[in-house]
């Protein structure tokens, strides 16, 4: 039986077609979530959680990034990305009651909270966004985050060559597969050999679609958290800021004494 393979192409077409479909769809963020803080300035963030006293969100710039947080009294709505709006009511601090013989202390001017913005005249870039997060961000924080994107740097680079040696593995053993349901002549050897060529035509498309998917998604995870990382690195070398501080604790057992050692890394 001759090797026919129009129909088998169209199949393998449809199959691509559909995992790029399935891709695009599943990569699809969701709308923002608007936050009008009392200063009149607006944040577009993705809500992840509301406390009784802050409401923690991620920058649409970064979704993956680091979780931040606004206090509720420095917010006067919330407008959900599913179009449900939450007002929040202006709170007074009332002053303690005093003894009559002792005067009430004067009362401290308001300073404006340092998370307010001033609203932007147009679109900010995530890039020019990150830069000034970094240049503005205390040591401390900026150990953080260098921390957190170093570990994501290192997961996405895990996935891209993870996902890029099985997508390959699995091609392979499909392409070997297909070769020995044919003889020399390109023919079937039977209608089970037939349709073994068929699931391992699959295995290899499958196989390569994994392996292209995969290994995009995670070489790119991988760099741009990795150059995040070298960013804030940069910074804290700038700053004279060592990059990680550890103290670890030990004991001798011979001289009943115990120490701690102050580990730091530049």
């Amino acid at each position: 039986m001759k090797v026919i393979l129009p129909k088998l192409k169209n199949q393998l077409l449809a199959m691509l077609m559909l995992l790029f479909a399935i891709q695009a769809y599943a990569q699809t963020s969701r709308k923002a979530d608007v936050i009008r803080l009392r200063d009149e300035s607006k944040l577009e963030v993705y809500i992840q959680e509301v406390d009784e006293q802050v409401v923690k969100y991620k920058k649409t710039s970064d979704p993956e990034g680091p979780l931040f947080s606004v206090k509720k009294s420095d917010i006067a709505s919330i407008l959900y990305g599913n179009g449900e709006e939450e007002t929040f009511e202006a709170t007074l601090e009332v002053q303690n009651y005093y003894a009559p013989t002792k005067p009430a202390p004067a009362a401290r001017p308001q300073e404006p909270p340092a998370t307010a913005r001033k609203p932007a005249n147009g679109p900010v870039k995530p890039s020019a966004q990150f830069a000034e997060d970094v240049r503005n961000s205390s040591p401390d924080h900026l150990r953080s985050m260098y921390r957190f994107y170093k570990t994501r740097s290192k997961a996405g680079m895990i996935m891209g060559i993870a996902g890029t040696s099985v997508g390959a593995i699995v091609a392979a053993i499909g392409t070997g597969i297909v070769a020995s349901a044919v003889d020399d002549n390109g023919n079937y050897k039977s209608r089970q050999d037939e349709l073994r060529a068929r699931r391992g035509a699959y295995m290899m498309l499958g196989g390569f679609a994994g392996a292209v998917t995969f290994g995009t998604v995670g070489f790119v995870k991988g760099g741009k958290n990795g150059a995040k990382a070298s960013r804030i690195r940069r910074e804290l070398i700038r700053r004279g800021e060592p990059l990680t501080i550890s103290i670890r604790p030990s004991f001798s057992p011979s001289q009943r004494a115990g120490s701690l050692t102050l580990a730091v890394n530049f």
